[in-house]
């Protein structure tokens, strides 16, 4: 009896050094069964962020540098009277994240947890007009963001489908909300280039930026969502469940 389960602990083991020396370098694989199996998958993540910046041609993910959004409705009118639409947007830092929680769970087939985004960058062209703190505001031009320390919550969920009896992660939910940080935000060209009314909101814009940023965050986190979920649906479609998570 002894010897049969030391010859399928061996077994386990050859399968599993198998699927890890078939897997190329930006996949770390994780045991289904390991009990520290959220600090594995946060270290499997953390493995891919070098890859991510200029993406993976050969399963063709995205890449994240810079992280393209393009058109953007941010705010139309609503309680704050604000209209507020973006063009040409683009992000820089994406790949940057810190995972700083995880959890994982086989069973509940899911995955939440917390990132830290040190430093954004996003440029673009951007319209405004209404009032913001009750001051107008009206203008349309280029626009420069330095976001820090953004907070992420994503949470994925998953189910497991058999293809010619092979199975394959079906990725069935993925949620991004965002805490905001500080950071700067320069809005060039307001009210026909007049400096002085430029200089002011854009100083009021920021003496406020929270209270600001709290305001437009919204769109902005579910057009980065969009992406990450096209990110991560490139990755589980192309290894098999038992690539990445062996018994």
């Amino acid at each position: 009896m002894e010897s049969r389960i030391i010859v399928a602990t061996l077994l386990l083991c050859c399968i599993g050094y198998t699927y890890a020396s078939n897997m190329p370098d930006y996949i770390q694989i994780c045991h289904r069964h390991d009990p520290e199996l959220s600090k594995c998958v946060k270290q499997s993540v953390h493995n891919l962020r070098p890859y991510l910046g200029n993406g993976i041609k050969e399963i063709n993910v995205p890449a994240l540098e810079p992280l393209y959004i393009g058109d953007l409705n941010i705010l139309e009118g609503g309680p704050s009277g604000i209209t507020v639409k973006a063009k040409k947007l683009s992000v820089y830092g994406a790949s940057n994240f810190e995972i700083t929680k995880m959890r994982a769970s086989i069973q509940n087939k899911r995955f939440d947890f917390e990132l830290v985004l040190p430093l954004l960058q996003g440029e673009g062209q951007y319209d405004i007009n209404g009032n913001i703190l009750a001051l107008p505001i009206k203008g349309n031009g280029p626009f420069v963001g330095n976001f820090t320390n953004f907070v992420a919550y994503v949470r994925i969920v998953y189910d497991v489908k058999n293809v010619n009896d092979v199975d394959y992660f079906e990725l069935k939910e993925f949620g991004l909300k965002i805490r905001t940080g500080k950071g700067r935000l320069r809005l060039e060209n307001l009210f026909n280039g007049d400096k002085v009314l430029g200089d002011v909101i854009n100083q009021t814009i920021n003496e406020n930026f929270e209270l600001f940023t709290n305001e437009v965050i919204a769109p902005i986190a579910r057009a980065l969502e969009v992406k990450f979920r096209a990110v991560a649906t490139k990755i589980l479609e192309n290894f098999t469940y038992n690539e990445l998570f062996p018994v």
